[in-house]
């Protein structure tokens, strides 16, 4: 089924439900973990003591309204 529209909302629950089997299934073969704690975000404090988020912020924001020089036609 996969690249196909389902024709009712069960078929597309049960895709759904497929792709996200798939994903996990996937995932875990790679040795990714999902967080289960939000000291799972954390990050290791050796790598993220003088990480400054302001500073990490203003570079998100900066890159997002460069003009990519590419345009949707």
């Amino acid at each position: 089924m996969r690249g196909t529209i389902a024709n009712t909302p069960i078929e597309a629950e049960r895709e759904a439900e497929r792709a996200r089997a798939d994903l996990l299934r996937r995932a875990e073969a790679q040795g990714i973990k999902p967080f289960a704690s939000l000291e799972d975000f954390a990050g290791d404090p050796a790598l993220t003591a003088d990480f400054d988020v302001d500073a990490f912020l203003r570079q998100v924001r900066e890159d997002r309204d460069r003009p990519s020089g590419r345009s949707i036609d």
